[in-house]
């Protein structure tokens, strides 16, 4: 099929398999060894750099043998979407979660979740700030009556595992459900707070579902069936303002003031 291909197609098609692949594919008629050698250097050990310091966790935790592996299976077998250097540690996260590598049980089942939770740092940081829509938000407005502002930087995520706990010396051995709010303040730094179930769930009603935080309450309070739903209502709404001090909530719609 590629003799069909123009010459200097066909040389492209040789070089980048070489480059991908070094141990398996020989070295395009013409070049050098020690040039070839010079490419294949280069073009991996950028890719190598720019994957590990997105997952530094994740890198120590399977150890340097198992990582280099992933790293060159990642440059010979997966093709990415995008040219954008910076968006490599994502393209490097759907090669996890979409291919079938060779030794599956060399890997940790807890190294797809590890790698997003490290991985949405990076893609919050790249974010825009809602500043110029600061005009539509007030600040003090009552969380409880009025439709939340949540920053757009904030991501609600469930895990099987206490991705956040995961170190070198602490690799789970079983599930652990696990709820984190993250987002970025307005002071740019990335924040990771874990959340109850019920903070959880309060969260996405009024982020995803846009119900109010007292509709969400009194529904959540009626689910668990507390003799004293207003103290569930009070508990939320300290959890909301709480999380507005932090700069996680903006404040609430003015569209919706009277």
């Amino acid at each position: 099929m590629t003799d069909n291909l123009p010459s200097f197609q066909r040389y492209q098609l040789a070089f980048t398999s070489r480059i991908r692949d070094p141990r398996n594919q020989p070295i395009p008629a013409g070049v050098a060894p020690e040039r070839m050698a010079v490419y294949d250097e280069i073009v991996f050990n950028n890719l190598f750099e720019s994957v590990s310091a997105c997952f530094p966790v994740a890198r120590k935790t399977v150890g340097k043998r198992i990582w280099l592996k992933l790293v060159q299976a990642f440059l010979k077998d997966y093709a990415t979407d995008t040219p954008l250097f910076r968006k490599i540690p994502q393209e490097f996260l759907t090669f996890l979660q979409q291919t079938n590598l060779a030794s599956p049980q060399q890997l940790p089942v807890y190294l797809v979740a590890l790698c997003h939770y490290e991985w949405i740092e990076l893609y919050l940081s790249t974010l825009p700030s809602m500043a110029d829509n600061a005009t539509n938000i007030a600040p003090n407005g009552d969380l409880a009556k009025h439709s939340i502002v949540f920053t757009n930087t904030m991501q609600l995520l469930e895990y099987d595992f206490a991705v956040h706990k995961i170190s070198p010396k602490h690799k789970p051995k079983i599930k652990e459900p696990t709820q984190l709010l993250v987002y970025r303040n307005p002071e740019d730094d990335i924040k990771f707070i874990e959340l109850n179930q019920m903070s959880f769930r309060l969260l996405k009603l009024c982020q995803q579902e846009s119900m109010l935080a007292e509709q969400a309450l009194i529904m959540l309070a009626d689910e668990l069936k507390h003799p004293q739903p207003e103290l569930i209502i009070q508990f939320g709404l300290n959890i909301l303002e709480d999380l507005r001090g932090q700069g996680a909530i903006l404040g609430t719609a003015r569209s919706h003031l009277t």
